[in-house]
């Protein structure tokens, strides 16, 4: 697919013209050139039916040849032109989306009318001064500029009018929207820009040659002034607009290569980045964001290819213990003498699994919500669980006091602080050997709560390698007391998912892991 849409950018405008989305833009264009050339054709005609010129100098002048055929193209003939061209190219869109199909027809009926009524206004304000001579005049220079200008022109506003959306229906591209463009019945910004362009100074232009004309005595020569308005106008206005199409598409190329970049970018290509251009413009700088972006998205999916790694490693190695020690009680039930411990064994196994499944669970999902705003008092909140854990199997032996004499506010999600503070218990019971004393005190515009044990510490080697996923110290490498290894690691998430930040601070005896959080508003009322 990249391959075909590198193609199709490659291919020159007569090529993309040849094929038969662009249909339209020749039937069009040819309609419009058409119309002239058969207007022309049968004033010349219609002249030639009157008879020769006359010889005497006051009878040519004053003889009306072709004046009933030149009222009827000023009205209502070129509305009828312009509709024949209109036609033309809404038969000729055959296939396209309507909306597509309308959109062109309307630009050739409204392109070739200005441009018919441009040019019988001049037949109809030239004929009563030289009526021996209009149709000759028109003959010439219909077949040679004006019938060409105007085919041309007119396929110029329809090629632009399409655009993207020129796509046929049911040829979609992936995503739903027409191939080489965002949408099926979208202008590009090529187009718009050349079509504005194109119509303003021609407008401009034409305005111009209309205040000149009007400026000049009666008797100066009008038609000068005529070709400039009848052709020229509309050729600066196509030059303008092709101009003003191949700048924008030049100056777009980068934005393409960007965009063909990213389309060949997948999940096991993030290593891949956009080229940046050398202009220091606004695109440099989309480049520049791009490829920062894709930088913390390659970081991300590493992380957590990572973290899927040791999640797999963590949870084969309790499951295959515990599978070999479920079959083997099956397949040797002789030799096995207390059932029941057995499966009280295997009880505590699923236990341990249950929780380190419920951990990875809070590590994925917490991080895609932020934390809801409402005030926490975390003083009390740590009360309450320093006694709730006194009870706890886990702190047999252990003294445990708190110390919050004062509330203390926080902005948070209560579900997610309290899970905090327990996992901050949690490994300080695994650790401690007499006592943990549990502080939340105020420290200017900080709420500081900290929890510390009388263990063996953390050495200040380690303090930053404590809060890694899966990691476990020396002293408690087993997996039966030392836990999966994400209980810091998640305390430290939901500290900085609310602002604040989880540390190992210095201690004389023990570990002293503080969480410092932002002072929350006080609830009214």
């Amino acid at each position: 697919m990249a391959e075909q849409e590198g193609r199709r950018g490659r291919r020159g405008p007569l090529a993309v013209l040849r094929h038969h989305r662009y249909w339209p833009v020749w039937a069009a264009g040819l309609a419009a050139a058409l119309v002239v050339a058969a207007a022309v054709i049968w004033l010349q005609a219609e002249d030639l039916a009157v008879g020769a010129l006359p010889w005497v100098i006051p009878e040519v002048t004053s003889t009306d040849r072709v004046g009933p055929q030149i009222a009827f193209l000023a009205w209502p003939g070129f509305l009828w032109g312009a509709a024949a061209v209109g036609a033309a190219g809404w038969l000729a869109g055959h296939g396209h989306a309507w909306a597509v199909r309308l959109r062109a027809a309307a630009v050739a009926f409204l392109t070739s009318g200005a441009l018919l009524f441009t040019y019988t206004r001049w037949l109809e304000q030239e004929n009563p001064l030289q009526p021996w001579l209009v149709a000759k005049e028109a003959y010439r220079w219909g077949l040679m500029f004006i019938g060409p200008s105007t085919g041309l022109l007119t396929a110029a506003a329809v090629w632009a009018a399409l655009g993207g959306g020129a796509t046929l229906a049911g040829r979609a591209g992936p995503g739903g929207g027409a191939e080489g463009s965002g949408g099926e019945d979208r202008l590009p910004y090529r187009s718009r820009t050349a079509l504005v362009a194109g119509a303003a100074t021609g407008t401009l232009f034409a305005a111009g040659v209309e205040v000149l004309r009007r400026a000049q005595p009666d008797h100066a020569p009008g038609q000068p002034y005529w070709i400039a308005l009848t052709t020229g106008a509309p050729l600066v206005a196509l030059l303008t607009g092709v101009l003003v199409h191949v700048t924008a598409a030049r100056a777009l190329r980068p934005v393409e290569a960007i965009r063909r970049e990213l389309a060949d970018i997948t999940g096991q290509s993030l290593d891949r980045r956009v080229p940046v251009p050398p202009t220091g413009d606004v695109i440099a700088r989309l480049a520049v964001t791009t490829n920062d972006t894709l930088d913390r998205l390659e970081q991300a999916s590493s992380r957590q290819q990572q973290f899927v790694a040791d999640a797999a490693h963590e949870l084969r190695s309790p499951l295959a213990a515990l599978r070999a020690q479920l079959e083997t009680a099956l397949r040797h039930p002789d030799s096995v003498t207390d059932w029941p411990e057995v499966v009280a064994e295997a009880a505590a196994d699923v236990v341990r699994l249950q929780a380190l499944a419920d951990d990875l669970l809070l590590l994925a999902s917490h991080r895609a919500t932020a934390p809801a705003g409402e005030p926490v008092d975390l003083a009390a909140l740590a009360e309450d669980l320093v006694r709730e854990h006194q009870h706890l199997p886990d702190a047999t032996g252990l003294l445990l006091t708190c110390e919050a004499p004062a509330p203390a506010l926080v902005h948070g999600n209560a579900t997610r602080l309290e899970r905090l503070v327990r996992n901050l218990l949690a490994n300080a019971c695994r650790h401690a050997e007499t006592a943990i004393r549990v502080t939340v005190e105020a420290e200017g515009p900080s709420v500081v709560l900290t929890v510390q044990d009388d263990g063996p510490g953390i050495p200040p080697a380690d303090r930053s390698r404590v809060f890694d996923r899966f990691t476990r110290l020396d002293a408690s490498r087993t997996r039966t007391s030392g836990g999966a290894g994400l209980g810091l690691p998640i305390a430290r998430d939901i500290a900085t998912h609310h602002g604040g930040t989880l540390t190992v601070e210095d201690s004389a005896r023990g570990a002293r892991l503080a969480a410092r959080f932002p002072t929350g508003a006080r609830p009214s009322g």
